[in-house]
């Protein structure tokens, strides 16, 4: 990994995500006190992926990237992006229009095109992308089973509705990976 970005605008972003993580964990707090800790590394989303990705923009600047962090933080952000595209609007269909659910669809969008951005500029090592895509398909099992996306509320949403999206995500995970390791970027 190089830098790519002008210092200044890295140093931006690492701000922002902090922030923004910071404000995440504060909004869900709540409900992350109802989630068993043992769960946490699997629901807790929001305030996660923007935190690790202000150290993944910090390693950059550094120049002292770990691969697995980056894998960490870029691929499910990408992911996350995909299934708010498809969560956010069918939250809103079934339980009427929201500012705070359209505001959350850009949330995702910012962190979800910085983890485009780096996929775009640095490749994964096919073991990340492994470990990863794994994570990312027990998590959604997971947050299928217990019918909860860390935060996110389904109400109103149908069974059929519900797996759907946590299938479609899934799928998405899978053929995102594949797309990945064929990638050949230096």
């Amino acid at each position: 990994m190089s830098k790519s970005l002008n210092s200044k605008i890295i140093i931006g972003i690492i701000i922002l995500d902090l922030a923004w993580a910071a404000i995440a964990a504060i909004y869900d707090w709540e409900i992350f006190c109802q989630i068993p800790i043992y769960l946490w590394p699997f629901l807790v989303i929001c305030p996660v992926f923007p935190a690790l990705l202000s150290l993944v923009w910090l390693q950059i600047l550094e120049e002292k990237p770990n691969n697995f962090l980056f894998a960490f933080s870029s691929i499910p952000s990408v992911v996350y992006l995909f299934a708010a595209i498809f969560y956010y609007p069918m939250w809103m269909v079934l339980n009427g229009f929201d500012w705070m659910t359209f505001g959350a669809i850009f949330w995702v969008m910012v962190y979800g095109a910085q983890g485009i951005y780096l996929l775009l500029r640095y490749s994964v090592k096919k073991s990340a992308l492994f470990i990863v895509g794994l994570f990312l398909i027990l998590s959604l099992l997971i947050q299928c089973w217990t019918r909860t996306a860390g935060s996110q509320d389904f109400t109103n949403f149908s069974s059929a509705n519900y797996f759907a999206l946590f299938a479609s995500v899934a799928l998405f995970v899978l053929l995102f990976s594949i797309i990945l390791s064929r990638s050949n970027k230096k």
